[in-house]
């Protein structure tokens, strides 16, 4: 907006000097042009609108927008037009390449950079291809404007006049700015959308990621189900509490989406630990305690050669520390134990009480809360621990069934 009013400004004062009526029609085209700037949602309109701009507010008979293709043949592609055209644009068969259809002004101010003032259609002996069809509609005169980018050249702007002589200095001047404004647009707009474009082909290729790791943890899910279905259904569970609290703390949604893939295989390590061990009833040997932390250390190992988005073998390697240290396998102790972890750990300790096991029954959601609430700060993160006891006391939470 800063940029169009100061050319508005500059541009009032530069036609002060032209003649009353020459003053109003250019203070009229460079204000409509403007508008058609700030408002065009995209480059057709920008382009449509601005040639509508020519003819409506500056007289003129047509006025088209054609593109430089880098063919052999370098076309002069027609992508804008507006006026009274009866087909002229669609069949000039306009080229920039040194051809007799190069010498035109669209093809000459696209391959030389500069404005192209043809003066009277009847007499410049470079119009003969274009002379007949032109007079036929009444066009006496024209000017091509290029169109530059950071590239060079890439368009032309071309204005026909129902009069010989239409251009004069001032004229020319003025539509040099605007064709220097039009450029602006287009390669604003252009930039625009390829940063869309790159937006949304990252947001695609992050779905397809996001989705083959989730097709890979159902793979390895379903192994293990095979082998101890209560495992898996222990870890839904946990998935389900651990991604509520991540909502409930108002994580961001990479955060959110790590607690929940890490929830859903915190456990995976189990696959290497005998089944007598996991069901057995009663207390576990120092042996068999030692190789039931193991899956800890084993959940990333197996995880860790998988390309994800967040450390997600990490979060299960850590499910089982605690902030005063006496968690294992390492006993990193608070900060050192990803938030992630910290969520998980009190997820997974309030079903392995909630939940019935194979060798015992279930003891039941509110003393889970208050085992957690007793290691509020000492072995559980407190503000985890916070949002757990809100959802279940306050919001209702039920595990799935």
């Amino acid at each position: 907006m800063v940029l169009v009013d100061k050319s508005t400004q500059a541009a009032q004062h530069k036609y002060r000097t032209l003649p009353v009526e020459d003053a109003r029609r250019a203070l009229r085209i460079l204000s409509a042009a403007n508008e058609v700037l700030v408002r065009s949602a995209d480059e057709p309109e920008l382009l449509a609108g601005e040639c509508a701009v020519m003819v409506e507010q500056g007289g003129y008979a047509m006025a088209w927008v054609g593109f430089a293709e880098h063919s052999p043949q370098k076309v002069v592609r027609p992508v804008a037009q507006y006026g009274h055209d009866d087909g002229y644009v669609a069949s000039a068969n306009n080229t920039w390449a040194e051809t007799e259809r190069g010498q035109g002004p669209p093809g000459s101010a696209i391959r030389t950079g500069r404005t192209q003032v043809n003066r009277n259609v009847l007499t410049n002996p470079l119009m003969v291809p274009w002379r007949k069809a032109a007079l036929a509609r009444g066009y006496q005169s024209s000017i091509a404007l290029p169109l530059k980018g950071d590239q060079g050249t890439f368009g032309a702007l071309s204005i026909y006049a129902g009069e010989p002589d239409a251009f004069d200095e001032a004229t020319v001047a003025l539509l040099e700015e605007l064709a220097a404004q039009l450029s602006f647009g287009i390669v604003a707009r252009r930039t625009a959308a390829e940063r869309t474009c790159i937006a949304e082909q990252n947001h695609q290729n992050e779905a397809r990621l996001r989705r083959g790791l989730e097709e890979t943890i159902e793979a390895v899910c379903a192994a293990m189900e095979m082998r101890d279905a209560y495992r898996v259904n222990h870890q839904k569970r946990v998935t389900a509490l651990a991604h509520a609290i991540a909502e409930e703390m108002g994580l961001a949604e990479i955060a959110i989406h790590a607690v929940k893939i890490a929830a859903i295989v915190h456990d995976v390590g189990t696959i290497r630990v005998p089944s007598e061990i996991l069901a057995k009833p009663g207390t576990l040997s120092e042996i068999e305690r030692s190789l039931f932390q193991g899956h800890a250390q084993d959940g990333r190992d197996i995880l860790k050669g998988i390309t994800f988005p967040s450390p997600i073998a990490d979060i299960v390697w850590q499910h089982h520390e605690r902030l005063d240290g006496s968690g294992y396998p390492r006993g990193l102790r608070g900060e050192e134990i990803l938030l992630e972890a910290r969520i998980i750990a009190v997820a997974d300790m309030v079903d392995e009480l909630a939940s019935a096991r194979p060798y015992r029954p279930a003891l039941g959601m509110e003393l889970a809360l208050q085992e957690i609430a007793r290691g509020r700060g000492t072995s559980y993160d407190a503000t985890v621990v916070d949002a757990c006891i809100r959802l279940c006391r306050e919001n209702g939470f039920v595990f799935p069934a």
